[in-house]
């Protein structure tokens, strides 16, 4: 028959150990407190208005594609421009008869009267280009297109970096709760190692006990360097985001406060296709190549060169003034290859636009989808069970039952391992809530909250 012997405690251990129970959970609370403030050393205290106002001033990728607009712009600018007239002049270099160089004086009346011209001779031609069938017109129209699709995609990158910029902030604010949390967890709990290694050794413990709490200090160790990881990651990203080159920690200091009234999934649907800039960009792109196609139809037909040429004793009579017209011939280049390029360009955007209605749709449903979930969830939890208070008795019960020694240590860890998870648990609700909430606000390009 097996007896089970009713565990006692020597004088000294469990003095020590009472001494540590005798902390309250709200000790704890002001510990994780503490903790939670930054070090003011090279630490940067920034709202989500601060960083956002920061990341559209200094952001690399931003003013990159603003220059990519103002060059569009000047594209616009040369695609007006006229093209320059071509002047030529011409006269004899050496002449041969009479041995002179550059014989520019006017003939003797004898010479003139002999019809010798062995000076004087001046040709001058004065050219421009003249673009039929609205190429100009046509050129200007690509160019304005040019420049507007260089500004959607600028808003589509600010609509991608934006969103990137609130997740990582709102990680980085939570995933710093969560270590704070660990981290207080993780001290009171090496208090107690360390309260059971000094009674080991008068006895009144097992050994066992010792390795048990240590075993879980190593957890709450490798949550801390999980979170710690995580944390140097959003830096890295807050840093290339604002386009900070030092070592300076962005510490948030708060977070939007959360609004759970879900916007009607239709209204999500019309504003993500109205105001999502790859859409308008994939209609631009079917502009872009509509005007492309029509400028390459025009090309089919030549463009002509007028021009007045005078000569002066090298023509018909002393004095000559000419007209010029000059047109290439379109018998075998008629600009066919171009064209066919241009009309498969065509057909391939206009294919692209029904994709991509589809993949928004899809992006505001998923996202629709996923911040219905967690509203449901965090609508749905029991108000008198699972509040703060509530939770904080968890401990609280636990620290008490096993100060009188009704629970042993196992269950005390049990306990408190729920208190830790239940803790974690608001954490990641209320990250996700705001996550999922950002995400319906990048699928739609809307601000709904």
């Amino acid at each position: 028959m097996l007896r089970i012997r009713k565990r006692q405690w020597s004088a000294p251990g469990f003095a020590l150990i009472l001494g540590w129970l005798l902390a309250s959970p709200s000790s704890w609370a002001q510990t994780m407190s503490t903790m939670s403030t930054p070090p003011t050393a090279d630490t940067l205290r920034f709202s989500l208005a601060q960083v956002e106002q920061m990341f559209l001033d200094r952001n690399f990728q931003l003013l990159a594609q603003k220059y990519q607009i103002d060059i569009a712009g000047a594209g616009v600018t040369q695609a007006g421009l006229h093209a320059n007239p071509n002047v030529l002049f011409m006269t004899n270099l050496y002449n041969p008869n009479t041995n002179r160089v550059l014989p520019l004086r006017t003939p003797s009346q004898v010479d003139l009267n002999n019809q010798v011209y062995n000076s004087g001779y001046v040709q001058l031609q004065v050219q421009q280009l003249i673009q039929l069938a609205g190429k100009r017109s046509k050129l200007i129209a690509l160019a304005e297109s040019n420049r507007s699709l260089a500004q959607l995609a600028f808003r589509e990158l600010l609509r991608d970096l934006r969103y990137q910029l609130y997740s990582t902030y709102a990680n980085l604010y939570y995933d710093l709760k969560a270590l704070m949390l660990f981290r207080s967890e993780l001290a009171r709990q090496q208090r107690l190692a360390d309260s059971y290694r000094v009674a080991l050794k008068s006895g009144g413990i097992a050994p066992f006990e010792v390795v048990r709490l240590d075993l879980a200090n190593r957890d709450l160790q490798a949550n801390t360097a999980h979170y710690q990881s995580q944390i140097a990651d959003e830096q890295a990203t807050l840093r290339v985001l604002l386009r900070r080159g030092d070592d300076s920690f962005v510490y948030p200091i708060s977070i939007p406060a959360l609004r759970p009234v879900l916007p009607p999934v239709a209204t999500a649907l019309d504003s993500a296709l109205a105001h999502r800039p790859d859409v308008a960009l994939t209609q631009e792109q079917i502009t872009n190549a509509e005007r492309s196609l029509s400028l390459e139809r025009a090309r089919r037909t030549p463009n002509l060169t007028v021009g007045v040429d005078y000569e002066r004793y090298g023509n018909a009579y002393l004095n000559f003034i000419g007209l010029q017209l000059l047109m290439d011939v379109p018998i075998r280049n008629r600009n066919q290859g171009a064209i066919q390029a241009a009309e498969l360009t065509l057909k391939s955007v206009g294919v692209g636009l029904d994709n991509q209605r589809n993949l928004v749709k899809s992006d505001v449903l998923n996202a629709y989808d996923k911040l219905k979930a967690y509203y449901t969830l965090f609508n749905s939890r029991p108000p008198d069970t699972l509040n703060q208070s509530q939770i904080q008795q968890i401990a609280t019960d636990a620290t008490r039952l096993y100060n009188a020694r009704t629970i042993g240590l196992l269950d005390y860890l049990d306990k408190i391992r729920v208190y830790q998870q239940a803790q974690l648990n608001d954490i990641n609700l209320e990250n996700n809530l705001f996550q999922s909430q950002q995400l319906l606000n990048y699928a739609t390009n809307t601000r709904f909250f």
